[in-house]
C-alpha cells in the first residue's frame, strides 16, 4: 500500500450535483435527510466517491432554462442540475418535495507527475 508523502499532489475532481427524481409530497413542513456514502478505489492511484442524498426539502427556486434548482432541505440549501429525464414543469417554487440526488467526487494522486497505484 502507497502512503501519501509530503510533497504529493492530490488532484479533486468534483461534478455538480444531479437531481435524479423529485416528487410532489405533503410534509407538513418537517424536513428529512438521508445520506448514504459509498468509496471505489480505481486504477493508478484514483478513487471515486458517490454522495446519494434522499431529502425532503422545498423548491426555493427553479431555472428551467438552464436546469437549476435550488432546494432548503433539513440541513442546508442546494443547487442541483435536473437531470433531462425529470420533468420540470410539474414542480413550481414552494412545492413540498422527495428528491433523490447525487454527488460525485473523483480523487488522483500522483508522485512526480506519475500516479501512485
Amino acid at each position: 500500500m502507497t502512503r501519501l508523502k509530503i510533497g504529493d499532489h492530490v488532484n479533486v475532481k468534483y461534478a455538480r450535483a444531479l437531481l435524479l427524481h423529485a416528487e410532489k409530497v405533503d410534509s407538513k413542513g418537517i424536513r428529512k435527510r438521508v445520506d448514504t456514502e459509498t468509496t471505489t478505489p480505481l486504477t493508478q492511484g484514483t478513487a471515486k466517491a458517490l454522495h446519494t442524498v434522499q431529502v425532503l426539502a422545498t423548491i426555493k427556486s427553479i431555472d428551467k432554462r438552464n436546469r437549476m434548482v435550488t432546494l432548503r432541505g433539513a440541513t442546508r440549501t442546494v443547487t442541483l442540475v435536473a437531470s433531462s429525464a425529470l420533468p420540470l414543469s410539474d414542480l413550481k417554487v414552494g412545492d413540498s418535495i422527495r428528491a433523490d440526488y447525487i454527488e460525485a467526487t473523483v480523487v488522483q494522486i500522483t508522485r512526480n507527475g506519475i500516479p501512485l497505484r
